[in-house]
């Protein structure tokens, strides 16, 4: 059985192609996790764990909860886990707060 030029160069591409594709997957630095929609709620569990709520957060409850002290995440804020505890790092007058953990994400705000 022949083999064309134009076979041999098909699988050649897509052997470039696939392993090009496994180097970027490689040096990939974050993940998306999760999104959060209007009305959703994630809560960080003290052994790591995120976890979604299937029920939607009320009006009632978002009024109380800011009653609480519930208050506004800015955005490209960083939660991370150090020494068995959770910290959140939000932006400042000077500097984003991703500034200091861009080099752990592929994105940037």
């Amino acid at each position: 059985m022949r083999v064309s030029k134009r076979a041999l160069l098909a699988v050649g591409a897509s052997a470039v192609i696939g392993l090009s594709s496994a180097a970027i997957a490689q040096t990939k630095k974050s993940t998306e996790a999760t999104t959060v929609g209007e009305g959703e709620a994630l809560m960080l569990h003290p052994k790591g764990a995120v976890h979604k709520s299937a029920t939607k957060v009320t009006s009632a409850q978002h009024e109380a909860a800011v009653k609480k002290g519930a208050r506004e995440i800015k955005p490209g804020a960083v939660i991370y886990k150090q020494g068995g505890k959770l910290y959140l790092l939000e932006d400042n007058a000077n500097e984003k707060a991703s500034q200091s953990f861009q080099n752990n994400f592929d994105v940037d705000y």
